[in-house]
């Protein structure tokens, strides 16, 4: 497949006053562990042999983290944005703590000048910025993580700061993504503070991240509960997660293994059991957006009671067993970042107006998707659509060596090629 994610082009160095009138219709990915990516490429044919020396074909480095490769993932959309909309600066905003040194100039020099993303609220802590390294071999990969920096109080407090800037000059933000592990130094309500000043009753999150989840729950509850009335018709919350993520949360065993596929048992004894030893999911989220690797994936949603009926969605896997050597590492960090940018879309949705970071091809796309799978403007429809695009940016992404990049071209290919979501 062909890479066309050219370097998405224009370093950003506007104001933090500019931002911030923007903040009302951004994304903002509080992706605050950060790395610099290095792929240790073996010579053609070679796999990672423990304990044998071994030689790199090639070298390369990147953006890494989670949140990073939500934004990097959102910039390949971006891209192909720009020839439509002016404006494309504003759209995408990464909340994050990107270490002292050369590994953090490469990674905010990489953020601001191949993909096109804003340092309006990133911090540069003084500790070093973690490496990871993904060893590319033949038919597999090896991913070698470091420990990370520590962020201190102060440090803490200026992210607040930029984001208190930027609430009070341009409301909340339309979109929120919580992504991933946090560095020492942060508290276990951290994710919860910042989304309490980030988010509000019309903004949508998305949450992929199971670190400080309780605090966090209770913090989008409170949320929706000051804003009542907001929730159904205006924003809304989901959490992403795999299968063997989401049996441990409920503390269901998976008899077949965490490599297997999800049984259906498993997955509505999972979502019961969520449901009851998290006591503020019912009130915080309206789906579970689940991927089960090559299986299908599977949209849940949220029980109004541990008892209560729910609806569940199977999606089509992508079949990618044709295209050769795969890369997954960052692909779930892309199913975030299409399943967030498709969801801002239809949610968004007019006639005349192209809304968010999706180019008008992929808007139109979604559109007649939804149109489809669902005869009716309910949200379950679109929430379906929008995890079915992100599963099939997911899979574009494997196709591609850099983390969470992707070719639109391939990812529309295989959602136009997804049948029909099956309901459970």
């Amino acid at each position: 497949m062909k890479n066309n994610v050219a370097p998405f082009a224009i370093a950003i160095f506007l104001s933090l006053h500019t931002m911030s009138e923007a903040l009302s219709q951004s994304i903002v990915v509080v992706g605050l562990n950060a790395a610099l990516q290095k792929r240790f490429v073996l010579a053609p044919g070679k796999n990672l042999e423990p304990g044998n020396v071994h030689r790199a074909h090639r070298c390369e480095t990147g953006v890494g983290g989670k949140g990073q490769d939500v934004g990097v993932a959102l910039s390949c959309l971006l891209s192909r944005r720009a020839k439509e909309a002016s404006n494309d600066d504003k759209a995408v905003l990464l909340a994050q703590f990107l270490g002292a040194g050369p590994e953090g100039d490469a990674v905010s020099n990489a953020l601001r000048t191949k993909h096109g993303l804003s340092d309006a609220l990133t911090i540069r802590n003084a500790a070093p910025l973690r490496t990871c390294t993904t060893i590319v071999g033949a038919d597999e990969a090896t991913e070698l993580v470091e420990t990370s920096g520590e962020v201190t109080d102060e440090e803490m407090e200026a992210l607040r700061g930029k984001i208190e800037e930027m609430t009070k000059e341009g409301g909340r933000a339309d979109c929120v993504c919580i992504m991933g592990s946090m560095p020492p130094g942060c508290e276990g309500g951290t994710y919860a503070d910042l989304t309490s000043r980030l988010a509000g009753g019309e903004s949508l999150v998305l949450i992929d991240s199971v670190i400080g989840l309780d605090p966090l729950l209770a913090a989008l509850a409170a949320i929706y509960d000051e804003n009542e009335g907001t929730k159904e018709g205006g924003g809304g919350a989901v959490l992403k997660l795999n299968a063997a993520e989401l049996c441990k949360l409920a503390g269901v065993t998976k008899p077949s293994g965490e490599t297997d596929r999800v049984t259906m048992e498993e997955l509505t004894a999972s979502t019961k059991g969520f449901v009851s030893t998290h006591a503020s999911a019912i009130g915080a989220l309206d789906y579970l957006c689940i991927t089960d690797g090559k299986w299908p994936g599977y949209l849940v949603e949220v029980p109004r009671s541990a008892s209560a009926s729910f609806r569940t969605w199977q999606l089509p896997a992508v079949d990618l067993s044709k295209e050769g050597m795969l890369y997954p590492i960052g692909a779930g960090d892309t199913v975030a970042a299409g399943t967030l940018a498709a969801w801002q879309y239809l949610h968004h949705r007019t006639k005349d107006q192209l809304f968010g970071v999706v180019p008008s091809e992929v808007g139109t796309k979604l559109s007649e998707r939804r149109a489809q799978w669902s005869e009716e403007e309910d949200k379950g429809g679109k929430m379906a659509t929008a995890f079915a695009f992100g599963l099939a940016c997911g899979s574009a992404s494997c196709l591609q060596q850099e983390n969470s990049v992707f070719d639109v071209d391939d990812a529309v290919k295989f959602f136009g090629g997804m049948a029909k979501p099956i309901v459970q």
